[in-house]
């Protein structure tokens, strides 16, 4: 499984070369982080996509901390991981929708040094800026598995382009 998602995200980027595609797109994020046992805490992510029309194919990758009193669930994690995203821009406002999955390497307290599994959605409210760029506005969703899984709610802003 672990191997998998790395092996999955490795081909769509070897791959974007012979795709003939000269443009690329991507999104920045900011985090608010919230988990299902009260814990609060935040985080930054980046998503770097080759875009097909609306579709977009690529990577995530970020960081993020969640204090916890209980040791099971206070952590610091950084997920990796492969993202698919439709995004629909008009001249004001737009959607992106998006899902993420891969791994996630870090530390609770309670383990130390860990790892584990990740699946996340977002749903984005996009303003456009103009030239491709737009803020972003919205909530993700991610399911952290492994060691002290959980699931984490997170109202985000962020920014995205893209260069089509």
């Amino acid at each position: 499984m672990k191997s998998g998602a790395l092996t999955l995200l490795l081909v769509l980027l070897a791959a974007a070369p012979a795709a003939a595609q000269d443009s690329i797109a991507g999104a920045t994020q900011a985090h608010f982080l919230a988990s299902t046992q009260g814990d609060l805490g935040g985080g930054v992510s980046a998503d770097l996509w080759f875009p097909f029309e609306m579709l977009r194919f690529g990577g995530f990758f970020g960081v993020a901390a969640v204090p916890a009193e209980d040791d099971v669930h206070n952590r610091i994690f950084m997920p990796l991981g492969v993202s698919i995203g439709l995004e629909l821009l008009g001249d004001i406002v737009g959607v992106s929708v998006r899902a993420r999955g891969g791994l996630w390497g870090g530390a609770t307290q309670e383990v130390k040094l860990t790892a584990g599994g990740f699946l996340g959605g977002a749903v984005y409210l996009l303003f456009a800026l103009g030239e491709g760029v737009a803020v972003d506005l919205g909530l993700e969703v991610w399911g952290i598995f492994g060691d002290g899984e959980t699931a984490l709610f997170s109202p985000s802003l962020g920014l995205s382009w893209s260069s089509e």
